[in-house]
């Protein structure tokens, strides 16, 4: 219903306002209002083909988490200010990542060591960045098993020692793998369980595989590249013709109009002038549309946004396209849910030029562990400081001070607070954003009846 809502509304406004001028170019407003659903529904293909491409491109695994296609990458470090593959990346995590097409590998291994009582999770997402599944200790335990990641519709045999097989509806799936970390102290402990997440092509089951062999980076994941113009569209349909799926026809079998979908691949010099006009016209209205339903996506609790939808979107392909401009990967809310905020509990921007104080309860909703992370507001991504801290977690204890209820008062602020009890989040000078992450969440924050605490304006 929202998609047609805006479809609608956008074609009444370009109509009335074109037929108001004597203007009106039927081909170009088609093109137009079809280029816009098209760009809203291709944009979470479109953010998982981006970050395929830019991770994939190397001969070797490297240790900034890029992998050729098929192969696993891992990163060594937790991100930081140099981490811009995509916006709002955590603090709290190390990183495998795996780009698979099951059309050339066949099904997949996907091998999980001993992890005790480490924080972990496999999340599997397809070309669409819907959840395929997750694999995490309630599912796949914590002595260590093997999955087995196949095509849908696959038949072949499954060998003995394969705890369960997990089906893709698409044959391009994005493998993000966290493992925890307790702080500084405890990487070289975390590094070890983290080698030992693995994957290999079912023809290799039966031999033997050590740990990754990562090649030395010499930066962070580059950013993905900009798309220029009708490229945006020529993406689109590549990606949906690598992964149609048959349920979206009655929405994408219209863009064969605009040239996406047909017998044959995009092909601008194939489109009119009315009708590259029209989608160069959506192209911009596209990206606001996204930008401005992302400022409000989700339910609301204390001036936070939650995003319910990560992961599950259904035919929600706004709520798609907004989390994947802003958070691509995005769990789905049982395993981490995501609250973020731009504003103070007075409706107003957050901004370095002011302080700030957040207090979490001693009862945080969260089983495993939360963080409150800083990002830039513009871009996403995290923010260089004098001390070198992105996010505050309850995963390092050791760096954080409790109030004697057992709360965490956050300082949220560019300069040093005075207040010495309490745990400062360095901002930066200007427009800032806010992410809390909750590592599988209690139910009451799930049908929203906690209340998350509040950012207040000192």
């Amino acid at each position: 219903m929202k998609k047609i809502l805006i479809a609608s509304a956008m074609m009444a406004f370009t109509a009335a306002s074109a037929f108001a001028n004597d203007t009106f170019n039927a081909e170009e407003e088609l093109a137009y209002t079809l280029g816009v659903q098209a760009f809203i529904y291709g944009q979470g293909p479109l953010t998982v083909a981006q970050v395929r491409k830019t991770s994939t491109a190397t001969d070797i695994p490297l240790n900034n988490a890029m992998a050729p296609l098929n192969e696993m990458g891992k990163t060594r470090n937790l991100a930081g200010p140099m981490d811009r593959i995509v916006p709002t990346v955590n603090n709290d995590t190390l990183y495998s990542q795996a780009h698979f097409d099951l059309d050339l590998s066949g099904p997949m291994v996907l091998e999980i060591p001993r992890t005790d009582d480490r924080f972990f999770i496999i999340q599997l997402l397809d070309g669409y960045s819907d959840s395929v599944d997750d694999l995490y200790k309630a599912n796949a335990g914590t002595e260590g098993s093997k999955f087995l990641l196949v095509n849908k519709g696959w038949q072949g045999e499954v060998p003995k020692g394969i705890k369960a097989v997990v089906e893709s509806r698409t044959p391009n799936v994005w493998l993000i793998q966290r493992t925890g970390v307790a702080g500084k102290q405890d990487l070289n402990a975390a590094l070890k369980v983290h080698d030992g997440f693995l994957n290999y092509p079912l023809s290799e089951y039966n031999q033997p595989h050590g740990v990754v062999k990562l090649g030395q980076a010499k930066t962070a994941i580059p950013a993905m590249a900009r798309l220029e113009g009708l490229e945006w569209f020529s993406y689109i349909d590549k990606e949906l013709r690598k992964n149609p799926i048959a349920t979206d026809a009655p929405m994408t079998d219209q863009f064969k109009y605009i040239g996406i979908g047909k017998e044959q691949p995009f092909n601008a010099n194939n489109l009119s002038a009315a009708q590259k006009k029209g989608l160069l016209r959506a192209i911009e209205s596209g990206k606001k549309i996204i930008q401005y339903a992302g400022r409000s996506l989700g339910e609301s609790n204390n001036g936070w946004s939650m995003m319910y939808a990560g992961g599950r979107y259904g035919n929600d392909y706004l709520s798609r396209a907004s989390i994947n401009m802003r958070a691509a990967g995005l769990n789905v809310p049982e395993r981490a849910l995501y609250p973020n905020r731009y504003t103070d509990d007075k409706g107003v921007q957050l901004s370095g030029k002011f302080k700030y104080r957040m207090t979490m309860p001693a009862d945080a909703p969260a089983k495993e562990f939360w963080s409150l992370t800083m990002y830039d507001a513009k871009d996403l991504f995290m923010v260089d400081n004098e001390i070198n801290r992105y996010s505050v977690s309850t995963n390092r204890k050791d760096e954080l001070k409790y109030a004697k209820d057992g709360s965490v008062p956050v300082c949220i602020q560019h300069t040093r607070p005075e207040d010495e009890a309490c745990n400062w989040l360095p901002a930066p000078a200007d427009d800032f954003y806010l992410h809390i992450r909750l590592y599988e969440p209690v139910q009451a924050v799930l049908d929203n009846e906690y209340p998350l605490p509040q950012i207040i304006k000192q």
